[in-house]
């Protein structure tokens, strides 16, 4: 009984590793043709018909920086200020 026990779990421990596997390899292929079918025709179709997808049109581009001074009320102390990050 107890020879037979520790032969199942070793079946089980090994059979574990070979769908962990085949896991790996099954992701990788998912993960290879997401990126081949979706990722890329996405990308090419932004670097065609858009000239510059990172500007966002947040000012003055040759302004050296974006920086905006904090503007503080005059109850800066005041618990609820604190309270409140943003």
């Amino acid at each position: 009984m107890y020879a037979l026990s520790d032969l199942m779990i070793r079946l089980w421990r090994r059979w574990q590793g070979l769908v962990h596997g085949i896991n790996e390899i099954i992701g990788a292929i998912l993960m290879t043709f997401t990126y081949v079918l979706a990722v890329t025709p996405v990308s090419m179709f932004f670097r065609l018909f858009s000239p510059d997808p990172t500007d966002r049109g947040l000012g003055d581009p040759q302004a050296n920086s974006y920086w905006k001074p904090v503007q503080t009320a005059a109850d800066a102390n005041d618990i609820r200020r604190v309270q409140r990050q943003y």
